[in-house]
């Protein structure tokens, strides 16, 4: 008898948590937690067994959710918790920076710019680099202490409570809740959003991050409003989420590579063609980036005077 078909490794993406307005905020807190465990959980073999790009990814936004929902109610119990689940997005995350180096912004500005002296060498630097990133975010989501911080994470989600007083006609549901948590996210968005033509690349960093975790919380509570009307507003907030995210890998290509760089090359002739190459690469992407700040700039104006689906 031939042994069952093994389930094909695919990446799993976010699924909106299950919920209606009268659910007590306690289990609707539960609830959101475990289906932001279930995305981690999910995308674990396919990073380990198939080394997917787009499962780490996944995975990391799974982490990233997880924070999100760690924080709703500001519970120091689970602030533990969140700074864990910040390390394992720290070691894994180089190497996704790098996929998105590579595949994303190299290989399409060599494309575009066509064969140079240099390219292939820094190629190779960054495969290497790339490869050592990827050992080490196998090791770390493979390890003992990632497998204790699900059990940690699935325990604490267990026995969770809100922090809020109930209300006077009742317990507290998710729809007492889901307002004033959103109304906060917004609002340190705008913050973070003001003077945006000024926003020098870390402001506008904290921006973006400030908008994944306004967006998260809002897909989060979406089952508890009109579909069209959560559409019409988190579809912009996506794209402009999208766009920050551009300039943010843009903005990392310099430190990139600087670090290709590092190691001595053969010859001086290769150290020109190499210096040449990154300098190459540098001006492709920065040439592009100013009309590309601007687009996003209008974006960040139309998004910011749009009113909210909770409102």
């Amino acid at each position: 008898m031939s042994a069952p078909a093994r389930p094909l490794l695919v990446p799993v993406s976010a699924r909106q948590p299950l919920l209606d307005a009268l659910v007590p905020a306690d289990e609707a807190l539960r609830v959101i937690l475990f289906e932001a465990l279930a995305q981690v959980n999910a995308n674990v073999p396919v990073v380990v067994e198939a080394k997917s790009s787009e499962g780490l990814h996944q995975l990391r936004v799974g982490l990233r959710r997880l924070r999100t929902a760690l924080k709703l109610t500001q519970l120091p119990s689970l602030a533990e918790l969140d700074a864990r689940a910040k390390v394992f997005i720290n070691l894994v995350g180089t190497a996704r920076d790098l996929d998105v180096f590579l595949d994303e912004l190299f290989v399409p500005a060599v494309a575009e710019l066509g064969a140079r002296h240099g390219f292939d060498v820094l190629a190779a630097r960054a495969e290497r680099l790339r490869d050592g990133a990827w050992q080490t975010a196998v090791a770390e989501i493979a390890s003992p202490e990632f497998r204790q911080f699900d059990e940690d994470v699935a325990a604490a989600a267990r026995g969770v409570t809100w922090t809020s007083e109930p209300t006077t006609i009742g317990p507290l549901t998710i729809s007492d809740v889901a307002p004033p948590v959103l109304e906060l996210a917004l609002h340190r968005a705008k913050k973070r959003g003001r003077h945006f033509r000024e926003l020098a690349p870390p402001e506008r960093h904290r921006l973006r991050i400030a908008l994944k975790k306004l967006r998260y919380a809002a897909e989060f509570f979406a089952p508890l409003y009109p579909a069209k009307a959560v559409k019409v507003w988190i579809e912009p907030l996506k794209e402009l989420q999208d766009m920050l995210g551009h300039l943010n890998d843009v903005a990392q290509v310099r430190g990139v590579l600087g670090r290709l760089l590092l190691s001595e090359a053969e010859s001086a002739t290769l150290q020109a063609d190499l210096s040449h190459a990154a300098g190459l690469l540098q001006g492709f992407h920065q040439a592009r980036s100013g009309a590309f700040a601007h687009k996003t700039r209008k974006r960040w104006k139309a998004f910011r005077d749009t009113e909210p689906f909770w409102i």
